[in-house]
């Protein structure tokens, strides 16, 4: 049985952002929380409150790349689920509803332990926040893993693609064989015209009467 799933589509009414746009989006969205764990890691002794300071503003940041992950994966899924398969059109959902959670309970758990370790200042909140963090990691890369399935196996966003690929190549025959239709018409025609100067200049040229020219020597 799957997670149920948790409808945030009215994002989608306030902000709305290209197609094809969550390829190169969600890649900020797997690579900031790996930047945040190294620097958390070499911050963890001695803490400097810079690089809190710092690790607070790349959270800011995360957050609005994930909001924008999400509002760029339904546009793009609108446009593809429709020529998925059965298992496409599942697998798609479940991305969809995995991303969901992430992004509501995964980055709120990391945040909530962030500031903890920051208020109470405790050893045991910070290990406690990285392994909670590293978590938060690789969930992010498995799901970045799972959109890339969707690319490789499915083709998402990649249907579309195919058929309208497919429908150019046709257009290309069909548009030579009119091509080669005309140049033969013209061909045609260009035959017809020469045989008909042809006959028009043998009706003009008079035979020449054998009687009149013994008459006339």
């Amino acid at each position: 049985m799957g997670l149920p799933e948790i409808n945030l589509t009215f994002l989608n009414d306030i902000v709305s952002v290209p197609f094809h746009m969550h390829p190169a989006i969600v890649h900020f969205a797997v690579s900031l929380p790996i930047v945040i764990l190294l620097i958390e890691i070499f911050n963890l002794f001695p803490r400097r409150r810079i690089v809190d300071i710092i690790t607070v503003g790349l959270f800011g940041m995360l957050l609005f790349v994930m909001i924008a992950v999400y509002i760029s994966g339904i546009t793009d899924g609108k446009e593809a689920f429709e020529l998925l398969d059965n298992k496409g059109q599942d697998a798609l959902k479940s991305h969809k509803i995995f991303g969901t959670y992430i992004i509501l309970f995964g980055f709120t758990l990391v945040a909530l332990f962030k500031t903890l370790s920051l208020l109470t200042n405790k050893i045991y909140y910070k290990m406690l926040y990285i392994v909670i963090l590293a978590l938060f990691v690789a969930i992010t890369l498995k799901q970045g893993k799972d959109g890339g399935e969707l690319v490789n196996v499915y083709g998402v966003n990649v249907q579309k693609a195919k058929i309208l690929e497919d429908e150019l190549s046709l257009l290309q025959v069909k548009y030579d064989d009119l091509n080669s239709s005309f140049s033969a018409l013209k061909a045609k025609e260009a035959n017809a015209t020469d045989i008909n100067k042809s006959q028009d200049l043998n009706s003009t040229v008079q035979p020449i009467d054998a009687n009149a020219t013994k008459t006339l020597l």
